[in-house]
């Protein structure tokens, strides 16, 4: 019996194949040819869901991104969600590294942007420096989108090296960390927040940030 003509597939089921192959196999891995076949259907009905394969990256990376949500309410304290949604971005990144490239182009790609601009909403219902708002959103995107790629970096590296003998003084501390990476991350995270705000305050001679609600 050959394919049917027309996708008998939902958009989720192939973000989700799709969101695989690249976790599995990298992003070259992904084609409209490959992604038809995983799903045993034509590629060419794929297009019923996505005008083009980069809508499928944006699907993808949205989905690998569902869990960075802004609060409903804001009777929460501002700096813990902002350092939570950091958090989970990071945490996203990690889980899935070879989305980095595309989250890269987030912004052109128009990747989160109703989260982001939820995100800026909220703060400024909270009483956060408008100001100060997009330094705060670029810095921790920024942290997160370094510290990710970093870490991946590092993971993926396979090089047969000797440290214990030729990097003797990294192999020492490499052996011995005590603080877990994730926990790393939100610590810096919340040093970023506090000296933007405190640099906001700096530079409009000393008025107070908001307090949280």
């Amino acid at each position: 019996m050959g394919r049917p003509k027309q996708a008998l597939i939902s958009r989720r089921k192939t973000l989700e194949v799709a969101l695989r192959i690249i976790d599995e196999e990298g992003l070259d891995a992904l084609s409209i040819r490959r992604l038809g076949d995983e799903l045993n259907v034509r590629g060419i009905s794929l297009y019923h869901h996505f005008k083009s394969k980069e809508h499928i990256l944006v699907g993808v990376c949205e989905l690998a991104l569902s869990d960075v949500r802004t609060p409903s309410t804001a009777n929460v304290d501002w700096h813990d969600w902002l350092t939570r949604n950091a958090t989970a971005y990071y945490t996203a990144l990690r889980a899935h590294p070879n989305l980095i490239p595309i989250l890269m182009r987030r912004h052109p790609l128009r990747i989160g942007l109703a989260e982001h601009n939820a995100t800026a909403g909220l703060l400024a219902v909270q009483g956060v420096p408008p100001g100060a708002i997009m330094a705060l959103l670029d810095g921790t995107e920024s942290l997160a989108l370094g510290c990710a790629a970093y870490e991946s970096a590092v993971e993926s590296d396979k090089g047969e090296d000797d440290w214990s003998a030729a990097y003797p003084f990294l192999y020492h501390v490499s052996r011995n960390r005590e603080l877990p990476q994730a926990r790393t991350f939100e610590v810096m995270v919340r040093a970023v927040v506090d000296s933007i705000i405190a640099e906001y305050e700096r530079a409009n001679g000393g008025k107070a940030a908001a307090q949280s609600a």
